[in-house]
């Protein structure tokens, strides 16, 4: 399908999206009112400005408001989000939706030969609990000839677990978040006894670095394709084999770069807002995922015509242990989302301690504090003290951006 055609396609999908959730969506039916836009304003896909964004901290207070109200009960398939420090957020997709998203996923993975059936080692942190803790999920992981290795706490001997596990299975593909894969490839590299060598690597979740996309290609002996996506929007962009940029999924997804308010021009760094033209149950209209990133001009050589992304800044938590075993945590940031806060920064400064440096706004209280001791702590509470510290300011980096996560202990991980 070419460039016009597949525009054509999305301005025909957001026009009956807009007016189906103006309908039937309470949340939208008064964003809409409130801001004084209406379905039939829509006649462009540049006119999509018009529609109020969604943010996440409106997700988390009005999850039961963007429920469609005509969706079958029967056709909704349960979602939640990512958030590991707070309670997630549940939300529903309709089996339609779940189908375009699988067939999206198949077909990115297909750009690096993947086909239904070969054997993939999928590397996940999965946390009590979780669905891919299930039986279902195992069963399903039996008949696809996935193995599923559990990344959430990640040692030596963890590690040492997983090469043996793999190299007996010999996938043919290894797909996991990108700040697991990369520790377990300078393990690899290690520990030559282990030879692992699938046809490629799949990373998503955070920021594939260009040190670690050298890491992990020497450590497998292939070629790394990120995939960008989130557990709200599931597959929105995809590398193919010449890695000139992430393919966006445009008969599923319209993506957009916004900086002050405005389409930011290719090449120009700016806040990622996401459509999904397929999610009627629960629709997500110009949604602000927290991720920023930067649309490309330029085709890309091999010719598929989908226009070209690149993901920025979105990076992985993790805490050190004193004996060496990592905690991966995802998305700390949810802690802080709805606190008047103007920012705030995570430091480990040793092993036994967690600081964490917030800048308050006008009606932070004593509340608040005890808010993100009882949310944060109780997830580190056994690797480190937290205390909270109010500040006037934060340290910039060369970039003028403030890192909400440093770890001042060195480790041949990072």
């Amino acid at each position: 399908m070419k460039t016009e055609e597949l525009r054509q396609l999305q301005l025909l999908k957001l026009k009956v999206l807009l007016r189906h959730a103006y309908e039937n969506v309470p949340y939208y039916h008064e964003s809409f009112k409130k801001n004084g836009f209406r379905p039939d304003d829509l006649n462009r896909l540049e006119d999509i400005h018009r529609v109020p964004v969604l943010k996440r901290s409106e997700l988390r207070l009005k999850s039961t408001e963007l429920l469609a109200r005509n969706a079958k009960k029967a056709d909704l398939v349960p979602c939640e989000t990512s958030g590991t420090t707070v309670t997630s957020v549940k939300f529903y997709q309709d089996k339609t939706e779940a189908t375009w998203d699988m067939a999206a996923e198949l077909r990115g993975f297909g750009w690096a030969g993947y086909k239904t059936g070969a054997k993939l080692a999928f590397v996940r942190r999965i946390r009590p609990g979780d669905v891919l803790a299930s039986a279902k999920f195992k069963l399903e992981c039996l008949v696809n000839r996935w193995k599923l290795l559990n990344a959430y706490y990640l040692s030596e001997r963890s590690m040492a677990s997983f090469s043996s596990k793999m190299h007996k299975f010999k996938p043919e593909y290894v797909l996991g978040a990108t700040a697991p894969i990369n520790i377990f490839a300078v393990f690899l590299l290690g520990n030559s006894q282990y030879k692992i060598r699938p046809k490629a690597v799949f990373t998503y979740a955070e920021t594939l670095l260009p040190h670690y996309r050298r890491t992990i290609e020497e450590a497998f002996k292939c070629k790394v394709h990120d995939v960008y996506g989130s557990s709200e929007m599931f597959h929105v962009a995809a590398q193919c084999g010449w890695h000139e940029g992430h393919h966006i999924t445009e008969e599923n997804v319209l993506v957009e770069t916004e900086k002050d308010g405005e389409t930011a021009v290719p090449g120009e760094e700016g806040k990622v807002l996401l459509t999904n033209l397929n999610g009627f149950a629960m629709p997500f209209i110009r949604y602000d995922i927290g991720d920023r990133g930067k649309m490309f001009a330029d085709e890309c050589s091999c010719g598929r015509g989908l226009p070209l992304f690149r993901p920025i800044g979105r990076t992985n938590e993790y805490f050190v242990h004193s004996d060496g075993t990592f905690s991966l945590f995802h998305d700390l940031k949810t802690v802080f989302e709805n606190l008047p806060i103007e920012d705030y920064q995570i430091v480990q400064p040793s092993y036994d301690e967690i600081i964490i440096r917030v800048v308050k706004r006008a009606g932070y209280t004593q509340a608040h504090t005890d808010f993100i001791l009882r949310n944060i702590g109780k997830r580190i509470a056994d690797i480190a003290k937290v205390k909270v510290e109010l500040v006037d300011s934060l340290p910039m980096t060369g970039f003028g951006k403030i890192p909400h996560f440093v770890s001042k202990i060195p480790t041949r991980y990072t």
